[in-house]
Formats: C-alpha cells, sequence, structure tokens
C-alpha cells in the first residue's frame, strides 16, 4: 500500500527539501586567528552569516604561519572547495612562487587587495588614507626637522605597506626626519625586540614613532613604556588591544589610528550572499577608520566603533 502523509507532515517535509535545496556555505580564510583584530572580523563574518541565513566553512591559519609555510592558505582553500562551498571570503597572504590560482567559486578578499587573486570584491581601509590620517595627527605637535621612527611590519603584506608609504609621505612634506625606518616582523613578541633594538640604536631624541598594526603597536607600547618619561617619543600606533585604552589614558600612545574589521567582516559575507544571488557587488568597498585620542575617548562616535572590537 502507498505511503500517504497528512497534510502537515507534507508541509514539513516540503520545507526541509527547499531548505537543503537553498542552503548556501560560505568558505573563509583569514590571515589569522589569534589577534584581536581577525577576533573582531570573525564576530562580524558570524553575524552577517546569521542575519542572511548562510553557513560558514572557516580555516584559519595561526598568526603569521602562512608567511612561514609555502602557499599555506591554498591548501585550506582546496579543502573548503573539495567541501562544495559556494563562495571563498578571504584575507590573503602573499603567494610564492609565482603560482597560477583558479578557483571555481567567487572569491571576495577582506583587509587587503592582492594581485595573485581574481575576486568579484576587496573590501578593506583605504591604507594609503589611514596611514596619512597616522601622520597627520602629529602635525600639530611636530616641526619641521623632527626625528621619527617608522616601525615597518613586512615588505609582502600590501596593507600595511600602504600604511607605511601614506605615513612616509606626509613626513617628507612635513620635512621630518625619518631616523628609524626598518621591518620588525609580524609577531608580537618578536616584534617587540626588534623594537627595542631599532629604536635604542639611535642615541639621538626620538620625537615620534608609527606602528602600523596591532603586534608592531603591542610591541611598540611595551618598549616605550620602559622608558623614562622625559625620553618618550609620541606613539602613533594602528588597530586595537585591551592595553591600548591604558597607554592612551596615561599618554603613551598619543593616537590611535581604527579600523573596523567587524563591519569588513560583515560587508564581505555580505557581498558575496549577494552576489550568489545575482547581485554583482561594487569592486572596491572602503570601510573607514577613527582616530581614537586620549581626549575623544569617551565620545559615542568613538565607543561604537570600540564596542566592534571587545564585544
Amino acid at each position: 500500500m502507498r505511503r500517504i502523509l497528512s497534510r502537515p507532515l507534507l508541509f514539513a517535509a516540503l520545507i526541509a527539501v527547499v531548505s537543503v535545496a537553498k542552503a548556501t556555505t560560505i568558505g573563509v580564510v583569514l590571515a589569522g586567528s589569534s589577534l584581536v583584530f581577525y577576533q573582531s572580523m570573525i564576530r562580524g563574518i558570524e553575524r552577517a552569516a546569521g542575519d542572511l541565513h548562510v553557513q560558514l566553512l572557516m580555516r584559519n591559519p595561526s598568526d603569521g604561519a602562512s608567511l612561514d609555510t609555502s602557499n599555506l592558505q591554498l591548501h585550506m582553500i582546496d579543502y573548503l572547495l573539495r567541501q562544495g562551498v559556494d563562495g571563498i571570503v578571504l584575507v590573503p597572504e602573499p603567494l610564492q612562487k609565482k603560482t597560477a590560482v583558479a578557483i571555481s567559486v567567487p572569491v571576495v578578499l577582506v583587509d587587503r587587495d592582492s594581485t595573485d587573486y581574481q575576486c568579484i570584491s576587496t573590501v578593506y581601509t583605504d591604507n594609503i588614507g589611514a596611514g596619512k590620517r597616522a601622520a597627520l595627527s602629529l602635525v600639530p605637535v611636530l616641526k619641521k626637522g623632527a626625528n621619527v621612527a617608522l616601525l615597518r611590519l613586512s615588505p609582502n603584506i600590501s596593507s600595511t605597506t600602504e600604511r607605511e608609504d601614506g605615513f612616509m609621505s606626509v613626513a617628507k612634506e612635513e620635512g621630518w626626519n625619518v631616523v628609524v625606518n626598518t621591518y620588525v616582523g609580524y609577531r608580537p613578541r618578536d616584534a617587540e625586540g626588534s623594537i627595542a633594538k631599532a629604536l635604542n640604536a639611535y642615541q639621538g631624541h626620538l620625537d615620534a614613532v608609527f606602528a602600523p598594526a596591532e603586534p608592531i603597536a603591542y610591541g611598540a607600547l611595551r618598549v616605550i613604556e620602559a622608558r623614562t618619561t622625559g625620553d618618550r617619543p609620541r606613539l602613533v600606533v594602528f588597530d586595537w588591544r585591551p592595553e591600548f585604552a591604558d597607554g592612551l589614558r596615561r599618554g603613551i600612545i598619543y593616537a590611535d589610528v581604527l579600523q573596523d574589521p567587524y563591519r569588513m567582516g560583515y560587508l564581505a559575507v555580505e557581498a558575496m550572499v549577494g552576489a550568489l544571488q545575482g547581485h554583482p557587488p561594487r569592486s572596491k568597498v572602503f570601510v573607514d577608520v577613527v582616530t581614537v585620542t586620549p581626549d575623544n575617548m569617551t565620545d559615542p562616535v568613538i565607543r561604537k566603533a570600540l564596542a566592534n572590537y571587545i564585544q
């Protein structure tokens, strides 16, 4: 005898079939997972996935691992493709040996641009403008001939390179002497030792230091905090860690240029879902930064920006 479902059961079965048919899975590969920056971005990605009713499959290397292991992200992307993801959100690390890449699903880049991948959209900070903004925060307090230090992250990371270049362009326009201009690495513990060595090697008085990313900023804060009060240069940092709030309140950090990784992650997933539904995204989406100082930490706009990091 043929089995006949009751109307409620038939309706429920149809819903289940439709739900399975419409299930969308977005693959995510970031460049790290433990930095506060990436933790905030992950929250934005997860919130967008919940709001847009899509599933996530995330494979993130430990911070810096994909710079040490040749093309590590490609292995993660290959895994996601074999699992049948519909699209990939990627914070691209530089590929080695000029590897040709062909990905069979749409790709949205987030945090930085890359010529290694064909993508439908890039969601990121205007890093050149943000680097200039960091330098411009110092213009009211630095005169021509001021001695400044530029602590660089890594030569093959486009986002930090652009910030460094933006800062340098203003420094040249203002006539500052960039007396320290060196790469210090991307791991907080390693960077701290390199920063101390670089800053201590300069025997004159430093007026300001720019640290263009979270791991360098944290290392620079610790190094400068250890100096006597009269020997501390003005420190301008990028991104956020809980320790930076105390550094700002105590005047060790002069200014902090704050990105919004939460919003970047959210918008990247939103762009991907829209594209899969037939709505091509903008090729470039810039997410604004704000400058945090000891004087504006309680402003509503600043508190809202910080909330995306500390939720």
